[in-house]
């Protein structure tokens, strides 16, 4: 059966089996805090779809990928496609709350997602190694590069001084949120809590992504084919007993190491639970069936294998450039069936962070903005300069015929 028929007999079986209530009204505002190495690229793949197909209005950043990070979120950093307010934000920033808030409309949900600080720190560092200045004070590679560091945290950060990337180094998740990630003391942390407690509607935790990406949807009033999505931007790693005991030791350290960050997980890990007992445990495990069988599907329309693939064995080199792949990390990806490619929503579950942003945002901007040419003239204002000329010469012409036929009927006259 071919890919295209397979997919639109799926797209009916959903809207038979639409998971949306129908006592709620969807939602269309969202500002999600994208932070980093914790899973936040899957939902951000969820939102720029969902913002692609629904003809909404997505906050980008200047450069497509980041507002000016690190340094804080400001509306500066916005590129301008026509007049405040937007539907949707979703990329990289240093969280500055009432920045924030004040491009999007007051009934936006803001949302954002952490992660296990022990997974989070092994993610960070070895993605990250490569622009962390206190990160290369210790080898890439070796089993016990992580530890070594961890163990010396303090010296290493000392040692390697001031960079763009440092923060990478402690507490990345609560420097993202806008606070001082360099500040472990309880009260700073206490307080932090307290304030994203009141600022956030759901903190999503990716350890537990199905269960967060159901709460969302039922946040959004979304149907659960509107959030299914693949792993994205995932680092390879080993999973032996040995390397299992060695990530258990890394957690330990890195919780001790990254204070904050552990109080951000722990505090709205809790607080997730809390939300799913309110959903419903049986009605959670329902809809996480629901959601594993549109993924499943998906996968096996889309995915050659039906599974992940390193990003050194995708076979179309084109899209294989676009996955960005730091030195020495193995990032995980998908291979499409042979015809998926012709479908755009398999293109797009797979589509890396920076190619797919860029996609949309020239898609929006053509739809939003008056289209130039070559040489940066709006083609609207060349549409009206040709049919204002058009109009001057044929009056020209008008005028000129006018002058003839006067001036003849004078001369025959005078004659």
């Amino acid at each position: 059966m071919c890919a295209a028929y397979r997919f639109t007999s799926l797209k009916k079986q959903l809207k038979n089996n639409a998971t949306r209530t129908n006592r709620c009204q969807r939602k269309t505002n969202i500002s999600f805090i994208k932070t980093h190495k914790t899973a936040s690229t899957a939902v951000q793949n969820v939102l720029l779809r969902y913002g692609l197909h629904n003809n909404l209005k997505i906050a980008f950043p200047v450069n497509t990928h980041d507002f000016n990070y690190p340094g804080f979120f400001s509306n500066t950093s916005v590129a301008k496609h026509g007049p405040n307010p937007y539907n949707i934000i979703c990329h990289h920033m240093r969280m500055r709350y009432a920045a924030t808030k004040s491009i999007m409309p007051k009934d936006s949900p803001f949302v954002t997602i952490v992660r296990e600080p022990g997974q989070l720190f092994e993610s960070t560092f070895d993605y990250f190694w490569p622009i962390v200045p206190s990160f290369q004070r210790v080898p890439h590679h070796n089993k016990t590069s992580i530890e070594d560091w961890l163990d010396q945290a303090a010296d290493h950060m000392h040692a390697a001084g001031p960079s763009t990337y440092a923060h990478f180094g402690k507490n990345p998740t609560f420097f993202d949120l806008g606070y001082n990630n360099m500040k472990n003391h309880e009260q700073h942390i206490q307080e932090a809590l307290t304030e994203l407690s009141k600022i956030f509607d759901l903190v999503m935790v990716a350890d537990y992504f199905d269960e967060s990406i159901v709460l969302f949807a039922d946040l959004m009033c979304w149907d659960l084919e509107d959030v299914a999505c693949l792993s994205l931007n995932a680092r390879s790693h080993d999973n032996d007993s040995e390397a299992k005991t060695r990530r258990a030791r890394i957690r330990e350290k890195a919780r001790r190491w990254n204070k904050a960050d552990a109080a951000l997980f722990d505090y709205f890990n809790a607080t997730l639970w809390k939300k799913i007992e309110m959903f419903g445990l049986k009605k959670m495990e329902s809809a996480i069936s629901k959601l594993k069988e549109i993924r499943n599907n998906l996968t096996d329309i889309c995915i050659e294998g039906g599974g992940i693939v390193d990003s050194e064995n995708i076979s179309d080199l084109d899209f294989k450039k676009t996955i960005f792949k730091p030195r020495g990390v193995s990032v995980a990806s998908y291979n499409l069936k042979p015809g998926a490619e012709k479908l755009a929503i398999c293109r797009e579950l797979i589509a890396s962070e920076n190619t797919f942003s860029r996609q949309v945002f020239n898609t929006q901007r053509d739809r939003l903005l008056p289209r130039t040419s070559k040489y940066g003239i709006s083609q609207t204002f060349f549409l009206k300069l040709l049919t204002l000329t058009s109009i001057l010469l044929i009056g020209k012409l008008i005028c000129f015929k006018f002058y003839q036929i006067t001036s003849r009927c004078v001369f025959c006259h005078g004659k």
